[in-house]
């Protein structure tokens, strides 16, 4: 009996001392675990995030500038004005994206490329209204060209995550 009764007390103090040492490795692949899942679903959210904003960016600049890009069907002198009109909306909705960008001072670059272009007579060549006196040897499709790429710059933003 006395086997037995040593027996039991050596399974018990086996027992006793596998949970002690298992307890702490548990609780430390516990933590561990959290955190690379908690990791994560902080990466998934920031994504998720970005995606949103990207696309409500895109479908700002896509609205605003219906019939000029990506198809240019618009390019009248009655027009003109949009491209102009565009511009607060299309900053507006830049200045909430830009929190998301990682390239924050190129996409800056690029908003200011389209104000500019906008703003300058590079738009009213574009609609073939160019009043100046200059020897451009530049075809209104040229600036039209040049603003499809500018705007494809500005788009390319919303595709870098």
């Amino acid at each position: 009996m006395t086997d037995t009764i040593l027996g039991a007390v050596i399974g018990v103090g086996g027992a006793i001392i596998g949970a002690i040492l298992a307890g702490p490795v548990t609780y430390y692949f516990s933590k561990v675990l959290i955190k690379i899942t908690h990791k994560n679903a902080i990466d998934l959210m920031q994504r998720q995030e970005f995606f949103a904003a990207a696309s409500k960016f895109k479908a700002t600049v896509l609205y605003e500038l219906i019939g000029f890009y990506p198809i240019d069907q618009y390019w009248e002198q009655k027009e003109v004005h949009r491209l102009r009109d565009s511009i607060p909306k299309i900053n507006s909705a830049a200045a909430e994206f830009r929190y998301f960008v990682a390239r924050q001072s190129d996409f800056d670059k690029a908003v200011s490329e389209y104000n500019q272009y906008c703003r300058e007579n590079r738009a009213d060549k574009a609609f073939g209204m160019d009043y100046s006196k200059s020897m451009d040897v530049k075809s209104p499709n040229d600036y039209r060209k040049e603003f499809k790429d500018i705007v494809e710059h500005l788009l390319s933003f919303t595709d870098e995550k």
